[in-house]
């Protein structure tokens, strides 16, 4: 209740001076201050949108037209604060602290810059000199508010540097996928996966750091009941570790990763992959995030037997998400590149190609039923081309959907349970299956 009141009173300052545009940028006949009193209402226009990128392109379009006014020093202000940019938020703050009437205005804001800054000291000076010369009553009682925040809050504890995070499920697969041709097996069997990863923050923060991650996960099928098939024969496993950059540039949140994983194929191991992925994340308003990503893979085969899937996979993917109060949605578009070896058959000789361009479209909606549980919809479609060899010209349509439902205990550990539905058609019909997959699971942050 805190922070919302919070939040309240300063939006009530932010939007102080945006909501009038003052007359000092409209008195001047001349056309260039007209050509710079209308960039200001198109600023104005843009900060009450939400969209603090163009209003201050608008805010400075208008200042240099020979804009000189509070409001317009203001809403500058007011407007980089908001896109985190606090270098220049300071700069105009500081200038309209030099106006005798607004100089307490200036002051508190100042030291709201200071309060995100983490410059205890700094805020504690202009919230003090707010409450000994202002003679604004409801400045007075907002500074002393934040003055008594700095010198109550207790010292903050040590910064967290390791976070683990395990899951483990159970379920029954109706078309067990043979992973390294991704073809249908025609078996089904109950299942059992486990995953384990931990990540650990060794400079700086999350959002402007290094961090280190190692994962482990595991998938093991009971029995199929078919004598021709041996107990394990489809178990996988997966080692990996990576290295992680985050940081904040302009109003991009980003980071750059690289990772190594290591996969095991039943009795084989199977695949050894290089990862460098690139990702970025923008906010749009207060509900909304663009994000991009791209994702290098370099692919070698770990026995002879899959020397085939040899080469390299790139991925680029545009994602948007919009998050509100009791829903959230996402949808993206991935296209995927390929260039591995082909796959010629020894006792055939027919030649099959695993070098697809693939388009995926994905749209995931989920909504609060109550405080614990969360019902999700996600549905997914992918094509996928191949180049024609000499025995093969094979495209793919795939269809997946799931619905799944969880229940949090808390905010680090929830069950989950799930069904999936997938459709695979083929020009070849080797590769046409439908599979459905049931399962429950139980993971835990610590």
């Amino acid at each position: 209740m805190r922070e919302k009141r919070k939040n309240f009173k300063m939006g009530f300052l932010f939007t102080l001076l945006i909501l009038t545009i003052t007359s000092q940028a409209t008195a001047s006949t001349s056309s260039k201050q007209k050509i710079g009193a209308n960039y200001f209402k198109i600023g104005t226009s843009y900060f009450k949108s939400e969209n603090y990128e163009s209003a201050a392109k608008s805010f400075e379009r208008a200042r240099k037209q020979g804009i000189r006014s509070t409001a317009l020093y203001y809403n500058l202000g007011s407007t980089y604060y908001k896109l985190e940019d606090y270098t220049k938020a300071k700069k105009y703050f500081s200038e309209l602290k030099k106006v005798k009437k607004m100089r307490s205005l200036a002051e508190y804001n100042l030291g709201l810059i200071a309060v995100k800054q983490k410059d205890t000291n700094k805020a504690k000076k202009y919230f003090t000199s707010i409450i000994k010369t202002s003679n604004d009553s409801k400045l007075i009682h907002l500074a002393k508010k934040q003055l008594n925040n700095t010198k109550s809050s207790r010292k903050k504890p040590a910064k967290k540097k390791w976070s683990v995070y395990l899951n483990g499920s159970f379920g029954n697969d109706s078309n067990i996928n043979f992973a390294p041709a991704g073809i249908r097996t025609e078996e089904s069997a109950t299942f059992f996966d486990a995953m384990a990863s931990a990540n650990y923050l060794f400079k700086g923060t999350r959002k402007n750091g290094w961090t280190a991650d190692a994962i482990f996960y595991t998938i093991r099928y009971a029995d199929t009941g078919n004598p021709n098939i041996n107990q394990g024969a489809f178990d996988q496993d997966q080692l990996g570790a990576s290295l992680k950059k985050t940081q904040k540039i302009k109003t991009w949140d980003t980071h750059l990763k690289l990772s190594f994983d290591k996969y095991t194929f039943g009795p084989r191991d199977y695949q050894s992959i290089l990862k460098l992925e690139t990702k970025g994340k923008k906010k749009l308003s207060k509900t909304d995030r663009f994000y991009l990503r791209y994702r290098y893979e370099d692919i070698s085969s770990d026995d002879a037997t899959f020397d085939y899937i040899e080469g390299w996979r790139q991925k680029i993917r545009g994602e948007f998400r919009r998050y509100n109060k009791n829903n959230s949605a996402q949808f993206y578009y991935e296209l995927e590149l390929n260039d591995r070896n082909d796959f010629v058959s020894n006792t055939t000789g027919n030649e099959f190609s695993y070098s697809p361009t693939r388009h995926t479209l994905r749209g995931k909606y989920m909504t609060k039923l109550n405080s614990a549980w969360r019902l999700t919809g996600d549905l997914a479609y992918r094509k996928s081309d191949y180049p024609a060899t000499a025995t093969q010209n094979r495209n793919d349509d795939r269809w997946k959907a799931s619905v799944y439902t969880d229940y949090r205990f808390d905010k680090t550990m929830k069950v989950k349970f799930k069904f999936e539905y997938t459709d695979n058609t083929s020009s070849d019909n080797l590769y046409v299956y439908d599979r459905q997959v049931i399962s429950a699971s139980l993971s835990k942050l610590f």
